[in-house]
């Protein structure tokens, strides 16, 4: 990592085609600067997995809305907490989700302290208020993206949805079998749960489970740069 000081504002004012070159580097970055910290260290001890909610956060924030860090206000967490989380980001047990607050509330107390962030004592307070009741916010089947309702349907089924295999293999169930079923049942059916399922939501829940996969890894890579450094 470079020794310049990092710009947590280089997003700001900047749409997306401006930004996206930018983006990756911005999360895997930040998220190494999390990681190194105390608030990250000590997080850490707890969830040793970190920097998959941070990356979902910036990105669902930054790349639908185009909240950045420093410009955020609360109302504009809530957006990303409330609605698009529920609708994109699929979480198959409540221990795939039971880190998601604790890591945001860990990474807004470093912003805090780095970068003096005035927003985040707001916002912190705002993490803190929502966590009893975010495990039946990202449960809110109502919610749901097709994507997301998708591999939620899948994983209920028995299917690996984290894999290619299991992704096409619950696609060709579900069109042979399923949504003929609830067509037939109800014939004002209009929602997906009643037609075919496409190609085009396959490619989403995999394009979810990679971005998933790619935000653990460049955790992972953080720590063990750090422990490299401390010996």
């Amino acid at each position: 990592m470079s020794d310049k000081p990092f710009n947590i504002r280089q997003l700001d004012g900047l749409d997306y085609d401006e930004a996206e070159p930018l983006l990756e580097d911005y999360q895997e970055t930040l998220i190494e600067l999390f990681v190194n910290s105390p608030e990250g260290e000590e997080y850490c001890k707890a969830y040793p997995d970190v920097g998959f909610w941070i990356s979902q956060f910036i990105y669902y924030g930054f790349g639908y809305e185009g909240f950045t860090l420093p410009r955020m206000k609360v109302a504009d967490v809530e957006i990303v907490i409330e609605e698009l989380f529920p609708r994109k980001v699929t979480v198959l047990s409540p221990e795939e989700g039971e880190n998601a607050i604790p890591e945001l509330l860990a990474f807004w107390h470093f912003l805090k302290r780095e970068f003096k962030l005035r927003n985040a004592t707001s916002i912190i307070k705002y993490l803190r208020d929502i966590e009893p009741e975010f495990g039946e916010i990202m449960d809110d089947s109502s919610k749901f993206g097709i994507a997301k309702s998708f591999v939620t349907i899948g994983h209920q089924a028995g299917f690996d949805m984290s894999t290619e295999e299991g992704l096409k293999q619950f696609q060709e169930m579900y069109n042979a079998r399923i949504a003929p079923l609830i067509a037939a049942q109800n014939s004002d059916a209009s929602g997906f749960l009643s037609k075919p399922i496409s190609g085009s939501a396959v490619d989403r829940s995999k394009a979810s489970k990679e971005k998933q996969k790619k935000a653990k890894n460049t955790a992972a890579e953080s720590r063990k740069r750090n422990r490299t450094k401390k010996k």
